[in-house]
């Protein structure tokens, strides 16, 4: 377990002198004086900051890290506890971190309380939080906190600091001080140095914030080591704040890894090795001193260095799922070259670096510039290095290296490529890439394979010696089309194997299914009655049944006045969707309780009607205006009346069936509806008659077509018309509102959707 203690005086970071009345420090040492709750992989007992590095701390100072998706839970105690903020409170967070990732844009909180998701509380309740947000590099302090719910983000105010520190240098102190209503009170601290900073979402505001008994957490999406934080009920000033860091030795500095070639563990032999690893920290720089590499995610075996994809990524269940982004793609394999200098050629998208034998060959630089509004320029082919050889893709780049093999290294030696696909912004996608090398004869290069891609090969008489795999299309594109098959089937190999684990989920619904169709068999339309049209009929007989016992007027009532209000403000999260386990589409289910276990209606009676109650409070809809006075009245008085749930006011008159239009009529709005152009006077000519279609031949003898057949066989004939389908392209692409200039930003573009089309 771990130790929270509620202290009076704080034994490490708060002295007597502050006049300044502490709530809480978790200091994760062995003392427990109460519990908190570990979610995920929270490591405790954790070297924490300790001397000859910082002589204020106790040499045995323990700390606790968090690996992602782990954290700590504090629940609150209660209605206006210590851990409860509004106006006019004074709230002092500090805290001692060392993130080990953090990447651009990525939020860490080190603890916050509310917006837990919880269905017992309204979301986005975020009384008070002290997170870390990356920012190139470095980690900023980010103070949220949310108040009344708006339909836009207003609600949320966020203060980030201009100082920061760099990620991966070791243990830092950090510290937010703000009081609530005043905007101008906000200050912050980064080892003891003061630091401005700048609103954002709604603003400096003087709304109080959101309170209710939410619990606190730490570590939440942090990653890294945390120690001895302290939420203070006060402003700390500079010169406190200042003695909490003292810290001995030199300036640390950001340096980046050595550079060394990766040793991947069981290449096979002959082959190539593809292993994808996701969570880099960066897309434009390679690893920093401290920072770890990411773990394999997946690996696939192929025989040359050229790859027109990764694979595709799923979930636990086998959905398929982004990439957790940037993701470092390493091919590794060894290659027979010749002694001698050589000169290789690589292409990749983004960051990346070819090794052979341990050195560096050839390297490609980050995508960092962004255009305007995401657009780029259309810009001509790239053209080729040498005549023949295929050209790279847009946006990919061509990069040349040589290298020398020595006598010693003949026969096979290592090359690894690594690439770093996808990032902040940009699809995690790589285009075609491949690493090769110059022919001899200069006029060519040819792909690096491996001794398993030359004996496939030469198997099929496609190849004639093992070195040669031209880097041309006539040779390119088979391979690619062979490639696309084997990684099809890596995915659906490893779709299949994650969505087993729901096997018996599956099994159990269908077994259900299985006996309540047995239990409930299908009823048989009437003779000569199709089932789609019984089926119509059915529903519109239960319509006029329902319509002639309502009362006219209340029905009238309730559809044109009552209805219009829940559909208008409550069905988008409540009919649509069931946001908190609850729906108000119909009167059984706003009778229902959600997750709050509170009925929404009570017919009768207000005060029971969290429907009610809530909008009373200007809580749902969650919106900045609410509902209007008379709106509110007019819901009131319909719960007053029972909640009444007529059914719509239904006549005959209104579902009579309109007259079969004649095969004129037909044939001009099923050529619109399908091709999207008239028919042509010889297709009317042929269709009306003058010109009869050819008569249907039947087993006993050859038939003339009935009117509805000949309009069934029309249909069948449009829908598979060319032209059906190019009608519904530019239907679905102007949906997705198609901009082929939106070529490599992971949002708001719709080239994915376009190749699906």
């Amino acid at each position: 377990m771990f130790a929270a203690k509620y202290l009076v005086v704080m034994t490490l970071i708060v002295g007597a002198s502050d006049g300044v009345s502490p709530v809480a420090q978790w200091e994760f040492d062995t003392e427990e004086a109460a519990s908190i709750r570990a979610i995920g992989n929270v490591h405790r007992d954790q070297a924490g900051p300790r001397p000859p590095e910082f002589p204020d701390m106790a040499e045995n100072n323990t700390a606790v890290r968090f690996d992602a998706a782990a954290y700590l839970s504090v629940s609150d105690t209660g209605p206006n506890s210590d851990f409860d903020f509004t106006n006019g409170d004074a709230i002092t967070i500090e805290a001692w971190v060392n993130p080990s990732v953090l990447r651009d844009g990525q939020v860490g909180y080190v603890v916050g309380k509310g917006r837990t998701g919880s269905p017992k509380f309204a979301r986005d309740n975020q009384n008070w939080s002290l997170r870390v947000v990356g920012a190139k590099n470095e980690a900023k302090l980010s103070f949220l906190f949310a108040t009344k719910l708006s339909s836009s983000e207003a609600h949320w105010h966020r203060w980030d600091s201009q100082l920061g520190f760099p990620v991966g240098t070791g243990w830092h102190h950090i510290a937010i001080a703000y009081r609530f209503g005043d905007p101008k009170s906000v200050r912050g601290w980064v080892n003891g140095d003061p630091t401005q900073g700048s609103w954002s979402y709604g603003g400096e505001t003087t709304e109080p914030p959101v309170v209710d008994d939410d619990e606190i957490r730490i570590g939440n999406g942090f990653e890294g080591l945390l120690d001895a934080i302290a939420v203070h009920r006060g402003l700390l000033d500079d010169k406190v704040v200042a003695s909490r860091f003292h810290r001995v030795g030199k300036p640390r500095v950001v340096k980046p890894q050595p550079e060394v070639m990766p040793n991947l563990a069981d290449v096979p032999d002959g082959r190539v090795l593809v292993q994808l690893s996701a969570g880099l920290p960066a897309h434009d720089r390679w690893l920093n001193e401290g920072e770890p590499w990411p773990t394999e995610s997946a690996r696939w075996v192929g025989d040359s260095f050229l790859l027109p994809r990764i694979p595709l990524h799923f979930d636990a269940w086998g959905i398929r799922d982004a990439w957790n982004a940037p993701v470092l793609l390493r091919m590794a394999g060894d290659v027979e070259l010749p002694p001698g200098t050589h000169r290789f050629l690589m292409r990749g998208r983004a960051l990346g670096r070819l090794w052979i034998n341990g050195k560096v060959v050839a390297r490609t630089q980050p995508i960092t510039g962004r255009p305007p509004d995401g657009e780029e320029r259309i810009i001509p082919i790239a053209e080729p290095p040498l005549a023949g050889v295929r050209v790279h893709g847009y946006r990919q780049q061509e990069v040349f290296g040589e290298a020398t093999i020595e006598p010693r290294d003949s026969g096979k030696s290592r090359v690894v490529l690594e690439l770093v696909v996808g990032g902040k912004g940009h699809r995690t996608e790589t285009g075609e890439v491949w690493a090769a090398m110059l022919s001899a004869d200069g006029n060519s290069y040819n792909v690096l394979v491996g001794q398993a891609f030359c004996l496939s090969k030469n198997a099929e008489n496609r190849l004639e010696a093992c070195s040669t795999l031209p880097l041309t299309d006539a040779a390119i594109e088979p391979v690619l089309l062979d490639m696309e098959e084997s990684l099809t089937e890596f995915d659906d190999r490893r779709r299949r194997r994650a969505a087993a684990s729901q096997d018996a989920f599956w099994q159990q619904r269908h077994e259900l299914a299985r006996a309540w169709v047995k239990d409930n068999p299908a009823p048989q339309p009437p003779d000569g009655l199709h089932p789609i049209d019984a089926f119509i009929a059915s529903k519109i007989d239960r319509a006029i049944a329902a319509s002639a016992g309502a009362d006219a007027r209340q029905a009238e009532h309730f559809h044109g006045t009552i209805l219009p209000i829940l559909r208008e403000n409550c069905f988008r999260c409540h009919g649509e969707k069931d946001k908190g386990g609850l729906k108000l589409d119909s009167r059984e289910a706003a009778l229902k309780a959600g997750d709050s276990e509170i009925p929404a209606v009570v017919p009768g009676d207000l005060e029971a009607s969290e429907l009610i109650v809530r909008i009373r409070a200007g809580d749902m809809p969650p919106t900045e205006d609410g509902l209007s006075k008379q709106q509110i009245e007019l819901l009131e008085q319909w719960v007053k009346d029972g909640a009444p749930w007529p059914a719509p006011p239904v006549t005959e008159s209104d579902v009579t069936l309109s007259p079969v239009v004649g095969d004129e009529a037909f044939l001009r709005r099923v050529y619109l509806d399908t091709v999207g152009v008239p028919p042509t006077a010889d297709e009317a000519r042929a269709f009306l008659g003058e010109s009869p279609f050819t008569p249907r031949k039947e087993p006993d003898g050859t038939t003339q077509l009935s009117r509805g057949e000949r309009r069934q066989r029309l249909i069948e004939e449009l829908l598979d018309d060319d032209r059906f389908a190019d009608g519904w392209m530019n239907f679905w692409l102007d949906l997705l509102a198609e901009n082929p200039t939106l070529l490599n930003q992971s949002m708001g573009s719709t080239g994915p959707f376009r190749w699906f089309l």
